[in-house]
């Protein structure tokens, strides 16, 4: 009956182990054919769309990226938008998650709701009042115009908000007693607990304004200022496509958000885990 058991758990260990390494493939699959097809010839692509690995490695899709397009200005505007959405996100949430969560106040829960009903909302319905209050404001057709309305997202502030509900009342209070103001307690003594959970909103902030199109694409009309996404629609919809510079393109620009998932994949999970929980 034990080696039954043990027969039984093993497989099932065995299947969960190859459903796993399937799903891994389903999801490597096509970033190894993305970084076959950068360095395939621009001929052998047309001739052979189906193969990997190419027959002849070759740079000149990259090259060709630098020299024809302007890639580097969209990178550095990517850049600026996606730190400017950063920024203006951690301060905003932390300074919002520690009033939802300690402060008391007269319709803070319903501020709340509301606050946080707005995931529910699709990012494609907000474009229109968003398009007339940046264009009120003056900053429609900027970097700010892009992501400032970024910022505005409440998931930052919500996972704040439940990693400061589970910090003991005692801490607060010890804190108080000894003259501390509510400014004082959030930067000196919740700021340095948040650590791993503004860790895990940083980077999510930084994907998600790193990949956004539909915003940037309605509200950004001027050349100079087009981020990577809406580059990358560009060469996709010139009249002669060029399927090389269009891989090489798409590669060069999945590899920030690549190299900051592998390199900090334990901040996230850590992060995420926490935000519920104090140890």
């Amino acid at each position: 009956m034990e080696a039954k058991t043990v027969l039984r758990s093993k497989i099932g260990r065995g299947v969960k182990a190859l459903i796993l390494w399937l799903l891994v493939l389903v999801w490597i699959f096509p970033l190894i054919w993305l970084t076959g097809k950068t360095f395939t010839p621009n001929s052998e692509i047309i001739r052979s769309a189906t193969s990997l690995f190419p027959e002849h490695w070759t740079l000149e899709n990259i090259q060709a990226v630098l020299q024809k397009w302007p890639f580097l200005r969209w990178l550095f505007n990517s850049t600026l938008v996606t730190l400017g959405s950063i920024s203006v996100t951690v301060v905003v949430s932390l300074f919002a998650a520690y009033s939802f969560a300690r402060l008391q106040w007269k319709g803070r829960d319903i501020v709340f709701v509301l606050f946080l009903s707005s995931l529910f909302i699709p990012w494609e319905i907000n474009a229109v009042p968003l398009y007339f209050v940046t264009k009120y404001l003056g900053i429609l057709g900027t970097r700010p115009g892009v992501f400032l309305p970024i910022s505005a997202m409440p998931v930052g502030m919500f996972l704040l908000r439940q990693f400061f509900i589970s910090i003991p009342q005692d801490i607060e209070d010890a804190a108080r007693i000894d003259g501390c103001s509510s400014l004082t307690i959030l930067m000196r003594i919740f700021l340095p607990m948040t650590i791993p959970v503004l860790g895990a909103v940083v980077i999510w902030i930084f994907l998600f304004a790193w990949n956004e199109f539909f915003w940037s694409m309605i509200s950004l009309q001027r050349s100079a200022m087009v981020t990577l996404p809406i580059g990358l629609k560009n060469i996709m919809g010139s009249q002669n496509i060029d399927y090389g510079g269009m891989f090489a393109a798409s590669l060069l620009a999945l590899l920030p958000s690549l190299l900051i998932f592998l390199v900090l994949r334990r901040q996230i999970i850590r992060g995420i885990t926490v935000s519920g929980s104090f140890r």
